[in-house]
């Protein structure tokens, strides 16, 4: 009976370790692994972690440190990360690209495609304008965060724009879950294709056309699957365009 109870509890602890470890899917030798949840979960559960961690006691867990090295984060990313971390004069928050920690952040996909996603992080405190652009690719029917960019901050090597793509627009013909109402971008990203963005015009979107002539964009001028190079700001929304160029 005691050798039983002993291999009915080895059983037991087997199965916990087993259910602790279905976020992931372990390729083993040192490759990179990947969570079993989609990509919005997958970032979704990081971010609400290290909001969490950044709260709590270092010697808590998970901590900074341990999410920091967490296998579903890529090794450039871990290493980007690190690197942050190490720097003395930084304020920025390399994850949440935040110099005050916020107390809540909402996430939104804002660009979807076969094997990669774009989710954007930002914060739901008044006033707080940096972002994070997360970047999930996925890899063996599963998704790993392979790189944060920071729109505003120290984190991210600074740039001009936060979204810089060129493909083709889509508005009636866009299939769902996008609203039809709105241009979309749709595009292609590191070979991958299907990608898409909902556009946003103001009275600052500069529109070059095919004879180099620059002029306020009017949306509604726009044809369907037209050619152009899109240079945006990642917003909750979406891009919010500043430059479109017409492409032959």
């Amino acid at each position: 009976m005691i050798t039983n109870r002993n291999k009915l509890i080895g059983v037991v602890v087997v199965l916990i370790a087993i259910v602790g470890l279905v976020w992931f899917l372990v390729k083993g030798g040192g490759e990179q692994q990947v969570s079993k949840f989609d990509a919005a979960d997958t970032v979704g559960n990081f971010y609400g972690e290290w909001l969490t961690a950044v709260k709590q006691p270092e010697t808590a867990e998970p901590n900074i440190k341990t999410l920091s090295k967490a296998p579903i984060l890529s090794k450039e990313l871990k290493d980007k990360i690190k690197k942050v971390q190490k720097d003395s004069s930084n304020t920025i928050d390399p994850v949440l690209c935040q110099a005050t920690i916020p107390e809540e952040i909402s996430t939104r996909r804002v660009s979807t495609g076969e094997e990669e996603v774009q989710i954007l992080i930002t914060s739901k405190d008044k006033n707080v304008t940096n972002q994070a652009l997360v970047t999930a690719n996925k890899l063996n029917e599963g998704w790993y965060i392979n790189d944060i960019a920071c729109s505003l901050g120290e984190f991210a090597p600074e740039r001009e724009f936060s979204f810089d793509k060129e493909g083709f627009l889509l508005k009636n013909s866009i299939p769902k879950p996008y609203n039809p109402e709105n241009w979309h971008l749709v595009f292609e990203d590191d070979g991958a294709q299907g990608n898409v963005v909902p556009l946003f015009f103001d009275s600052e979107s500069q529109c070059t056309s095919l004879d180099g002539s620059k002029s306020t964009c009017v949306p509604s001028q726009f044809a369907e699957a037209t050619k152009v190079s899109i240079r945006a700001q990642m917003t909750e929304r979406g891009a919010s365009v500043k430059q479109l160029e017409f492409v032959k």
